[in-house]
This record gives C-alpha cells, structure tokens and sequence, in this order.
C-alpha cells in the first residue's frame, strides 16, 4: 500500500531541480531588520481573486463527480491501482497516469494554477514573516475542503532572523488511520532578498522591492495545491494517507 502511494503521488506532484540558498551574510543590511508596509486592499483583492478561482475549481470538480461516467471511471482505475498487488504494473499505472492527466487538463484548473502562482509570485516574503502567502494557502484549503491545521514553523531565533514564524501549515488528505501508510509532499514558501529584474511579466512582477521568488518556491506552492485538488478527488477510493506541508524559512 506504500508503494501505491508513493506512485500516485510522485504521478502527481512536479518535480524541480534543487536551487542553491543565497547565503544569509549577502543579505543587504538594511534588508534584514526593514518591515514593509504592504497594500493591504491589494492583497485582499490577491485573495478575493484566487479564492474565487479554488471556488471555481471546487465546483468543477463537484460537477466531475457528479457524473456517473468519468466519477465510475476514475474510481474504478484508483480503486484497481491499490488493489493492485502486482510490484510495477505498466498498464495499471499508465491508466492511472492518464487519469490523472485528464483531471488535471482542465481549464479551471489552468486558471486557478495560473492565478495562485501569480499572486504568490506578486508578493514575495521571506524566511519566518509570510502572512500573505500562509493565508492565500489557507483560504484555498478552505476552500478545497481539505482538513489543515496552521502555527507550526515558529521562530526561535528572533534574535538571528526577523519575524514570529508560526505560519507553516500541515493538511491531509485521506484516511487519516494511523495503521495505513502515510506519504508526505512538501513545498517550501519563502522568497529570497533579491530584486526583481524579470522581463516581460508586468501583470504579476514583485510588488516588494528587494524581494522575489527566485528560487521558484511559489511554483512550488501552487504545484502541492494542484496535487491537492486532484487528490482530494482520490480520497474516498485512496488507502492511506497524503500529508501536505508548507514550509516556511527554507532558504
């Protein structure tokens, strides 16, 4: 059952190449004790905006579900996946595979991707002060019906690095029975204190000066919450445990 999921989630989650962590002494010094004032009706139209796109993206799946075709279709082919006693069957997995492909291409789904990242990518934070970027996650679990509990990740180094920490989140999707595997996926969400010198992406570029996500941290975000749409419709045919976390302070 472990190996099931290990597979439907490495199907499911993207992969990027490691980035190197620009070294903390490279900080400008100003940089690391500065607060930024940020525009807070701006960011609350950020939220309105990707909330309104979880929604959208709920409710077509809802609808997916709803239709006793693709609904027996894919319960079917997951459900024969963890049956599925045989180590590395090609077909079982290739079904799943495609499955899960098909699920995934949708044009809610392209929407809700395209507007999550760009708003995360707008408002880079970095090490343990992530208050946008923890709420625009939580606000699109709530929004997926998926179970999460926040205020981990916090700062006991306040004298080292700035900010109170606590907004690491930790959902979970499945069975929740501790006597079935459980299988983590995790992405990192801080930035890095760089400027934003990107070309040709005016409509989503840094709205924080001396800040960005350079090292791709909020792709990676948006990734474990397209793997957490697509699973939660898993969840009644899955056996066992998906564990998402979100990492604070990674760099």
């Amino acid at each position: 059952m472990r190996r099931s999921l290990l597979l439907i989630a490495s199907i499911i989650a993207a992969h990027d190449q490691s980035c190197s962590s620009l070294p903390f002494g490279s900080r400008p010094k100003n940089a690391a004790g500065a607060v930024e004032e940020n525009d807070a009706d701006d960011q609350e139209q950020e939220k309105t905006a990707v909330r309104g796109a979880a929604s959208k993206l709920s409710k077509s799946e809802e609808a997916y579900i709803a239709s006793s075709t693709s609904t027996t279709a894919a319960s079917t082919i997951v459900e024969t996946f963890f049956q599925n006693t045989i180590i590395d069957d090609v077909e079982i997995s290739t079904s799943l595979k495609d499955t899960l492909h098909e699920m995934a291409n949708t044009s809610e789904m392209h929407d809700f991707l395209q507007t999550a990242r760009r708003a995360l990518h707008r408002n880079p934070e970095l090490m343990y002060e992530l208050p946008f970027t923890s709420d625009t996650i939580q606000t699109i679990l709530t929004e997926l019906n998926i179970s999460y509990t926040t205020g981990w990740a916090k700062n006991i180094r306040q004298d080292a690095y700035p900010g109170p920490g606590g907004y690491g989140i930790v959902a979970h999707i499945g069975t929740q029975d501790a006597d079935q595997p459980c299988i983590i996926l995790r992405a990192d969400m801080d930035a890095l204190p760089i400027e934003e010198a990107t070309r040709n992406i005016d409509t989503f570029k840094s709205h924080h000066e001396g800040k960005i996500h350079a090292c791709g941290h909020d792709g990676h975000v948006t990734m474990l919450l397209g793997a957490a749409a697509l699973l939660k419709q898993l969840e009644d045919q899955m056996v066992g445990t998906i564990r998402l976390v979100f990492q604070p302070a990674e760099e």
